[in-house]
């Protein structure tokens, strides 16, 4: 990596570059970030252990927002800077979260439903993974999130929902050891996790995506010693996929379940991704360089990529051109220059990627808004229309560091669980630091109108 891009990287964001440095171990704070699936964290999030109260009481506050509405439709699960947790709705209006004690929540994910919020909680003793009936805080009930896992010594920090929304799956720091733990949404089961089935698998680092309510598609470890493949939820694995994993993170499956994407070393630092059926039929490849990052359309099976096309760029976490295979293998740039992150938008019609623009690195207090001249060093959100590759809009953005150590560098295992997209696909959620280093949470809109600013360190759409 140039000396100019990594001090671009730095400005953008205190410790950006974590990931050029080796691997990452992000700490976890109320306000930045939920760990990564490939380190053991400090607790986001808590419980007080006990069981959560079934009937409603008195309404808790609310209030307006904005002064009109951010969407069309769903929520937004909001934490502020204190950890604490709120449901803002489409049309701005504010509800927080109940939460007995002190605990703080980590990274909120909404069921696939868009009825209930799951998430870690802590208070700094005790984690655990509480499920939230957003319907009814929304209506101003004053309803405890249900504990459906808590046990001490161990530490859950991702939390991704099954297909079915019956279970929640989660990574989970045990001493030395990351576990995958399954959990049922209804808390139904021993608490402890003690039933039977309720671990999957141990391994580290650990990506994984949902192929069915009851399978998954794995990348555990790296290298000749990884495991890629299927796995059932009792831990049991078909047989690995063919060929050495490369310096990738998540394995993708696509929307309709009959294809999965993964990345394949061959030779060096000389990759490729792969797109192929179930049975590894129908293969379709895309030469890379280095550590590259996937991610599969929403509502199609083309897939998108970021990583070096040149070894000048090489480093240690994906970066490079946004480039586009579908199924039939044709392939083509649809943002060029460093991309860094990348989100397919819910009808899969654009892509809101994060780009640092090459040069010298700009002054630390970055302006918001759009950039007809791009500045050396700035980061820009850029709109792309996948059909026409037009670009719609392109503001400059400055993403809060939390964002970026806890998002960013894992943004493709992110992306499979935890949403910034509005559900209308008019607009993405940015966390983002102002000129006076204070954090908001912004909302970024396609067509380039002024952001709409919310109190809060980070958020996550509903479906």
């Amino acid at each position: 990596m140039t000396p100019w891009l990594r001090r671009a990287l730095v400005g953008l964001a205190t410790a950006v570059v974590v990931g050029a440095c080796g691997t990452p171990t992000p700490t976890v704070s109320p306000s930045a970030s939920a760990p990564a699936p490939t380190s053991s964290p400090s607790p986001a999030a808590s419980s007080s252990g006990s069981p959560a109260p079934t009937g409603p009481t008195p309404e808790p506050t609310t209030s307006v927002v904005t002064d009109g509405p951010i969407a069309a439709s769903g929520s937004i699960a909001v934490l502020g800077p204190n950890g604490a947790m709120s449901i803002i709705d489409a049309g701005g209006r504010s509800v927080p979260v109940p939460s007995d004690g002190d605990g703080t929540f980590g990274f909120p994910t909404w069921s696939p439903d868009g009825s209930r919020v799951a998430a870690a909680r802590s208070t700094g003793a005790d984690v655990a993974v509480v499920v939230i009936d957003a319907k009814h805080v929304a209506a101003g009930q004053r309803i405890q999130p249900k504990v459906v896992f808590q046990k001490d010594g161990v530490e859950p920090f991702y939390v991704f929902w099954s297909p079915d929304g019956k279970e929640i799956s989660f990574l989970a720091s045990e001493g030395t050891d990351l576990k995958l733990r399954i959990a049922p949404a209804d808390g139904s089961a021993p608490l402890d996790g003690s039933g039977r089935g309720s671990i999957v698998r141990a391994g580290n680092p650990f990506y994984y995506d949902w192929l069915a309510d009851d399978r998954l598609l794995a990348h555990i470890g790296n290298g000749a010693s990884g495991f890629l493949g299927e796995l059932g939820l009792d831990g049991k694995a078909s047989p690995p996929i063919d060929g050495t994993p490369a310096d990738f993170r998540s394995a993708v499956v696509s929307h309709d379940h009959k294809s999965i994407a993964f990345v394949r070393q061959t030779q060096g630092i000389d990759n490729e991704v792969i797109v192929t059926a179930r049975d590894g039929s129908h293969e379709e490849h895309l030469s890379v360089i280095g550590p590259t990052a996937i991610a599969f359309d929403p509502t199609g099976d083309t897939i998108g990529t970021i990583g070096a096309e040149d070894p000048s760029t090489l480093s240690t976490f994906p970066l490079g051109p946004l480039r586009l295979m579908d199924r039939a293998g044709k392939q083509r740039t649809l943002v060029d220059g460093l991309v860094v992150a990348f989100w397919w938008s819910p009808d899969g019609k654009t892509v809101g990627a994060m780009r640092v623009i090459q040069g010298k690195p700009a002054p630390s207090a970055l302006p918001f808004g759009p950039s007809p001249t791009p500045t050396p060093g700035e980061v820009h959100l850029v709109f792309a229309d996948v059909a026409t590759g037009a670009i719609r809009s392109d503001p400059v953005v400055r993403p809060t560091s939390g964002f970026v150590n806890g998002v960013i560098n894992y943004f493709d295992q992110y992306a499979l669980s935890h949403r910034m997209w509005a559900p209308d696909g008019s607009s993405m959620l940015m966390p983002e630091t102002d000129e006076n280093g204070l954090t908001h949470l912004l909302v970024r809109y396609v067509d380039g109108r002024p952001p709409i600013t919310l109190e809060g360190a980070i958020g996550f759409w509903s479906p």
